[in-house]
């Protein structure tokens, strides 16, 4: 597909679980190590501390299909040189990586030791995935949370040692919202370091649930809201909690939850503020006028059809193009061409949603 713009993909996704871990993990954890085999349900599942991540279907549901169409699955996921090809098909310059099974679910672990190892062993294997072609693939390192020194340690080995472009958060971590003061060292890390905060729900994760999702079976349900009520929630405390004026370097991007939302939540969390806003002393200006100041990105869906009316309404300048390469809902081929061909943005918005804004997203120079 001939697209005429440079595009940055800033969340797409590849596959941890083909690994042997057992032989990347010190030997006191191989036992421990994640490893794939048939779960209750029939179908193979990661097993981590002796549990199927993400959770099986059924009561407090996790992950699983069936799906109406087919499952776009593209080898991209696990080999770095087919990904390369369909980059190069999609006229994709660079590709910013999320983990899966595995790099959702290691913040959420018990076993904090455990997961300190497992975070290092996953993220020297995705740096190794990106060695490839270093200059047009980039990461995004997961950290142990479970233990912020170890977490910031390892947020400082992958971005000086392995060149990570920013660090993934559940915006649910075990009843912790990413506005608790358990995070700051993590975001003073982050803002040294000059790489953002990239707020990812993971479905399914035990004690980490989307908000709503306990209360179905079925997965349509939990991904329909999981995702963007997460996000909602994780940007009205980021901004009530005064994170911006606290950490003024610092970035945050709200991804996989579509951007149409945003209008709505900003209009509502203003008005909030004006009624209720002595509640939160740390909020100093309208939640809206905050967008203004360049620390907020939003991810879009390339073909939301509210994706003109939030240009309108908020601007063009936080908007960042995901392809969710190669999840169930994503597309490929064809993942940028509902804004290359929108009828309704400008060149300039469509350069700056492609890849501009992008670039100001991550250290990508």
């Amino acid at each position: 597909m001939k697209t005429g713009f440079d595009t940055i993909d800033a969340d797409g996704h590849i596959e941890e679980a083909h690994i042997n871990w057992k032989e990347r993990l010190p030997e006191k954890y191989q036992d421990a190590a994640p490893e794939r085999r048939p779960g209750a349900d029939g179908h193979s599942r990661l097993f981590i501390e002796g549990k199927a991540w993400p959770k099986p279907n059924g009561a407090a549901l996790g992950v699983g299909g069936p799906y109406s169409r087919p499952h776009p699955r593209r080898p991209g996921m696990t080999d770095p040189r087919a990904r390369l090809a369909d980059m190069d098909s999609e006229e994709i310059d660079i590709a910013v990586l999320f983990g899966g099974a595995l790099g959702g679910s290691i913040p959420a672990l018990e076993d904090a030791d455990f997961a300190a190892a497992l975070a290092r062993a996953r993220n020297t294997w995705v740096a190794e995935y990106c060695s490839a072609n270093a200059a047009r693939l980039k990461a995004v390192a997961v950290l142990p949370q479970q233990d912020i020194a170890a977490a910031v340690a390892e947020l400082n080995r992958a971005v000086t040692e392995l060149g990570f472009m920013g660090v993934a958060l559940l915006p649910n971590l075990r009843g912790k919202h990413l506005g608790d003061p358990y995070f700051f060292p993590i975001y003073q890390t982050a803002e040294r370091l000059n790489v953002p905060i990239c707020v990812h729900m993971f479905l399914g994760r035990y004690g980490s649930e989307a908000t709503g999702t306990l209360r179905f079976d079925k997965f349509f349900y939990s991904h329909l809201f999981g995702h963007p009520f997460e996000q909602a929630i994780a940007l009205a405390v980021i901004l009530g909690e005064g994170l911006l004026d606290r950490f003024p370097r610092l970035r945050f991007v709200f991804l996989e939850a579509g951007c149409g939302w945003l209008p709505y939540w900003l209009d509502r969390l203003d008005e909030h503020g004006e009624v209720l806003g002595v509640q939160l002393p740390a909020l100093k200006e309208r939640p809206s006028q905050l967008l203004k100041r360049g620390q907020l990105f939003f991810s879009c869906e390339a073909d939301e059809t509210e994706l003109a009316h939030v240009v309108e309404v908020v601007g063009d300048d936080c908007i960042v193009f995901a392809s969710d390469y190669s999840h169930f809902d994503s597309h490929y081929p064809g993942a940028s061409k509902p804004i290359v061909e929108h009828a309704k943005l400008s060149d300039l918005s469509k350069r700056k949603i492609l890849s501009e804004n992008c670039r100001r997203l991550y250290p990508l120079g």
